[in-house]
């Protein structure tokens, strides 16, 4: 294996005049310089990465750190992450195990969170006394921060609005909401729902929000098989397809009238238009659904989800983004937003 060492012989030069030249780094006359790498692809010699990190105190590598790899919406965000990290040479790990302590083993130069709460829940057990460049996709939920991390925001409250707009646009009055969550949930979708069908349910409103989970069911028997971990505010290992196929069984319980359905993700949306197709209901005719994520796997059903796209790939995009300018020292913006919109499919019915 060559080395700089017997670069530096065949040159003439001492070592470091030959990592100067090979790291383009500090001075190394013009001519000389030239020759050395010349030389240097002559003999074949490969620069060892392991020994230029060390060097440079820099790996090229960032984690992304998120536990829910099954979701399509996060592998979205993922690829959006590398293909803009491959832009700039860096690549983009994913480390999958909920122990932010093994953080401070791993070679690499910055961390990216997937959504506020995890982001919160890293800053209350390591993130005070540990620090490492972090970027953190969010959704605009009601979360503290215990110190500062920059921010790509997908605001789920805006695309609850544009939800349920739309919906409105095409003529419906009586909108429920399909939630993982119990009613009492601090989490935008439900805030912005509750503001905006508030007047329309009146005291009845909480009959119209379909909130699968343990809290939300009390002891009902069909949702204690869901495992609802939870440590600080993060909810983990949600089964959302599974919980929307409940769901649907939950609104033909309570024989609710409403003619639309705005759930929390696509994935819910799916599970709910499957199970209410075999309860007998048809969708659009009797119920209209919108989904609020826009992932691919909204394309790969007998009906095309119209869904709210918090534009996925875009945001990872913007989160690698941000993480290179902050290692590299540039200037960023604190908090980017990632544009919103609807994408029309084949599960709401105009009503007029």
């Amino acid at each position: 294996m060559v080395t700089r060492k017997d670069i530096a012989q065949m040159a003439g030069v001492s070592v470091s005049v030959v990592s100067r030249a090979l790291n383009n780094s500090g001075y190394v006359n013009k001519d000389k310089k030239k020759e050395i790498i010349r030389l240097a692809k002559e003999m074949g010699y490969q620069a060892n990465p392991i020994a230029i990190s060390l060097a440079n105190k820099r790996t090229k590598q960032i984690v992304f750190y998120c536990k829910e790899l099954e979701n399509a919406f996060n592998i979205m965000v993922y690829e959006g992450m590398l293909e803009t990290a491959k832009k700039y040479g860096y690549m983009v790990m994913i480390q999958a195990d909920l122990d932010f302590e093994k953080i401070k083993t791993m070679m690499v130069d910055g961390l990216i969170l997937p959504n506020e709460f995890l982001a919160q829940m890293y800053l209350d057990q390591v993130g005070r006394n540990y620090s490492i460049p972090t970027v953190c996709a969010t959704y605009g939920n009601p979360v503290s921060f215990s110190r500062c991390i920059p921010v790509v925001e997908s605001n789920a409250w805006e695309a609850t609005n544009l939800a349920m707009n739309y919906l409105k646009n095409n003529g419906h009055e009586k909108i429920a909401l399909l939630m993982p969550y119990d009613y009492n949930v601090r989490e935008v979708r439900a805030y912005a729902w509750k503001s905006l069908v508030q007047y329309t349910f009146g005291d009845n409103i909480e009959k119209y929000y379909l909130g699968i989970s343990k809290e939300g069911l009390g002891n009902d028997p069909r949702v204690m098989h869901f495992l609802h971990e939870q440590s600080s505010n993060y909810r983990i290992d949600d089964s959302f397809f599974e919980k929307g196929e409940l769901g649907a069984h939950i609104f033909c319980e309570r024989k609710l009238d409403a003619t639309a359905l705005i759930t929390f993700n696509d994935e819910m949306a799916l599970g709910f238009i499957k199970s209410i197709k075999k309860l007998g209901y048809s969708v659009p005719n009797d119920i209209s659904v919108v989904g609020i994520d826009g992932i691919f796997s909204r394309r790969y059903t007998d009906q095309i989800l119209t869904s709210v796209s918090l534009n996925p790939k875009e945001q990872g995009a913007k989160c690698a983004e941000k993480m290179i300018k902050i290692l590299n020292g540039e200037k960023y913006k604190y908090v980017s937003h990632v544009p919103l919109k609807i994408i029309e499919g084949e599960t709401v019915k105009k009503m007029n």
